[in-house]
């Protein structure tokens, strides 16, 4: 069985998670439809299905970090979400409001 593993493709759905105050722009950076795709193809027409599947030649790197260094890959989310706490990013988000309860705590 075969993953394609797109970092995010734009999509109906990211409008009602903007609204929510839960946007992904900063944090994954869209990829063209095209690439998933390309990818499905592989994975249909593979004499033997490969495992996973990422969609740019970034999703590679990102997903290999994940596998092989996943340390350095929490301290990269981390950093991020951090970084997206810090800049008031998530401050309209209820859902999020525990996570940044913590993340406060934590600093205070």
């Amino acid at each position: 069985m075969s993953v394609v593993y797109p970092s995010m493709v734009e999509s109906p759905i990211h409008d009602s998670t903007a609204i929510a105050g839960l946007s992904l722009q900063g944090v994954s950076r869209p990829e063209p439809v095209q690439g998933v795709v390309k990818a499905i193809q592989r994975a249909a027409t593979a004499r033997r299905a490969p495992r996973d599947l990422p969609t740019t030649t970034r999703g590679r790197l990102e997903l290999a970090l994940a596998r092989h260094a996943p340390g350095l890959a929490d301290r990269l989310v981390r950093r991020t979400v951090a970084a997206r706490i810090t800049a008031g990013d998530l401050d309209a988000a209820p859902l999020a409001a525990g996570m940044l309860r913590r993340h406060r705590d934590a600093a205070g």
